[in-house]
């Protein structure tokens, strides 16, 4: 099976197990909140109550101020939660994706289904539960009288986005059913794969010798063209083609990873 076919399953997996997939989704969903007299709230709180807490720092401890030929903006909340918010998504998606097999081991070699299934579930649960915060967010910024026409863009960014975690994640899975110190691992990785990326400071502020390490940041991309379409209500051709081709060449290397392994996955779990 040659690559685009392996990627044309990738894409008919939600259409064709539906009721499979949307039910794992749906279980996953319910599943956080399971118990909890808040429920579905918490998927507000909890990262609102981060977010304001970094505001409250930055902003007013801090006093960092932004210069708005630069940014798009002279707010640091806005400016930082045009960057946050997506990478609460990406960094929740990669959290969890080291259990997406593991913890469903009992499932996996007692029950035949596509384990594409769990990747794909990993991804847009996350993207969903974040999708929240970043709609009231979009409303606050309309009212702040930042809607622009450049916004269009903004589904494409996202699509791309989630693209690129799905790859990440595909692998991340893969890899811990045979390296299990991954899961350990992974969280430090985001602590300092989060303050390499331009989301608590513009790039500006980086010392220019140091920038073209910050540029080498794979995220970096990804966050620039939230802040240019959101604030600066512009797209960098250049850096969106990149994108997408770091998208689809993570993307591939993930599912050529996982075609090659998931067939011991039965053994190892």
């Amino acid at each position: 099976m040659n690559v685009f076919s392996l990627i044309r399953r990738w894409v008919e997996i939600p259409f064709r197990f539906r009721t499979l997939f949307w039910g794992f989704v749906s279980n996953e969903i319910r599943g956080r909140f399971a118990g909890s007299i808040g429920g579905f709230v918490w998927s507000l709180l909890t990262p609102l109550a981060n977010l304001l807490i970094y505001i409250f720092v930055f902003s007013v401890v801090l006093k960092i101020r932004l210069k708005p030929m630069e940014t798009g903006t002279d707010s640091f909340a806005i400016f930082f939660l045009a960057g946050m918010l997506p990478w609460l998504a990406f960094s929740e998606a990669l959290n969890s994706s080291t259990d997406l097999f593991l913890g469903r081991a009992n499932l996996i070699t007692k029950v035949a289904f596509p384990l594409e299934v769990l990747p794909l579930t990993g991804v847009v649960v996350p993207f969903f539960l974040n999708g929240l915060g970043f709609v009231m967010y979009l409303c606050y910024l309309i009212l702040k009288g930042y809607a622009h026409f450049g916004w269009f863009w903004l589904p494409v960014i996202i699509a791309v986005h989630m693209v690129f975690t799905l790859g990440l994640i595909i692998l991340i899975s893969s890899l811990s059913v045979f390296l299990r110190d991954i899961k350990q691992f992974i969280g430090t990785a985001l602590s300092l794969w989060f303050f390499l990326t331009p989301i608590i400071y513009p790039l500006s502020m980086v010392p220019e010798k140091l920038r073209w390490a910050i540029k080498l940041n794979p995220m970096y991309p990804f966050i620039e063209l939230y802040h240019q379409v959101l604030l600066q209500h512009s797209v960098s051709w250049g850096m969106l083609a990149y994108v997408i081709g770091l998208a689809t060449l993570v993307l591939v290397g993930g599912i050529l990873f996982f075609e090659r392994s998931k067939y011991a996955f039965a053994d190892v779990l």
